[in-house]
């Protein structure tokens, strides 16, 4: 089981609770000591350049496609200068830096702004990240933390001139992104449901560690669902806009999408609940372990409690006694203690109480 990557902790961590005010470009991920980087991919239906830059400037639309990969969010310098370059709302910047931002896909007057979370699985960890997108015209930019991410496979597409990338504008390579992480969620979903069979497993066979797993799994739902759930009605509420801009041939594709969506949405919701049944079932094990403890200590207590009355009754101090001047009288107290504990062993069995 993946750790849980916990947002809050990055608000409530080491330095405690900051209020800052609003605007304010302040990079609140763990992911500080990464080397900023860009690297650009310039395209057509005809060539396709990749190289590194330094900034990022704004170029009139020659037919060409510009996607800007930002790596590294600490350098907000940067970040600043990007966004004055491209005439960004301060705000939005600093949804840029601030990783507990939800999933969220606006519309504005000069361009179109996404926040939303990369998931996906790295030697089969789960690995939680945060990605914001601009999108105007033939520009588009991506902020992601660290170095790694899940679009490998459209630059694949894009040098090798497959799936029709190369051929269709900007806004089919920004639902490319959208539907490379979607993709992701469902490989997610699969470790998720590896886990859940494991751990069931483990329950179905006794292991009382098995707790700490339950619990590791639920944060990491309730993580899921809270990046997916704002991501789902953001993609409804886009194709639902009469004024989203999005050209009428690229309508399926996203309907597609939110098909796609919806469908990760309920399998984490499922998920949740047959989680909520695991704990359930785990602690149902763990009550009738203590109950079989009890039940044999119960069973102790009550084979003693005429043994004790017995050793009681043999033991007063009485002068005249009957019995007590049998030299073998011991021995027979000991073999009627020995058939009075069988005897109610055997009683025990045949009640089937043990």
């Amino acid at each position: 089981m993946s750790k849980f990557y916990d947002p809050f902790n990055i608000l409530h961590g080491k330095e405690g609770f900051k209020v800052e005010p609003p605007g304010t470009i302040t990079y609140n991920g763990n992911y500080k000591d990464v080397k900023p980087s860009i690297e650009c991919i310039e395209y057509d239906g005809e060539e396709i350049r990749r190289f590194m830059v330094d900034s990022i400037e704004p170029k009139a639309f020659d037919g060409k496609i510009l996607w800007y990969n930002v790596v590294g969010l600490s350098n907000v310098e940067m970040i600043k200068d990007i966004g004055s370059s491209f005439d960004m709302h301060h705000m939005d910047l600093e949804d840029i830096v601030h990783v507990s931002q939800w999933s969220k896909i606006d519309i504005k007057a000069n361009y179109n702004f996404s926040v939303l979370k990369m998931i996906y699985l790295r030697e089969q960890k789960i690995i939680h990240e945060h990605l914001a997108v601009y999108h105007n015209n033939n520009i588009i930019i991506t902020f992601q933390e660290t170095p790694g991410d899940v679009f490998e496979d459209i630059r694949e597409r894009l040098i090798r001139k497959q799936g029709g990338i190369r051929d269709n504008g900007g806004e089919y390579l920004f639902y490319s992104l959208l539907d490379s992480l979607v993709d992701q969620y469902f490989i997610v979903i699969n470790k998720i449901s590896s886990d859940f069979i494991d751990i069931e497993m483990k329950i179905l066979e006794g292991d009382k560690k098995s707790k700490d797993e339950i619990y590791e799994l639920r944060k990491e739902l309730v993580y899921l669902i809270n990046s997916v759930t704002p991501l789902k009605d953001s993609v409804k509420a886009l194709i639902d806009n009469e004024d989203n801009g999005i050209a009428e041939e690229m309508e399926p594709y996203y309907g597609d999408l939110n098909e796609h969506i919806n469908q990760i949405s309920d399998s984490l919701k499922a998920y949740r609940e047959m989680t909520n049944s695991l704990q359930e079932m785990h602690a149902t094990n763990v009550s009738n372990d203590m109950n079989k403890i009890m039940m044999t200590l119960t069973i102790f207590s009550a084979i003693f409690i005429p043994l004790s009355f017995l050793a009681g009754v043999f033991g007063m101090n009485f002068e005249y006694f009957p019995g007590l001047d049998i030299k073998a009288g011991i021995y027979i107290f000991i073999s009627a203690c020995v058939i009075i504990a069988g005897g109610m062993l055997l009683f025990f069995k045949s009640k089937k109480w043990y």
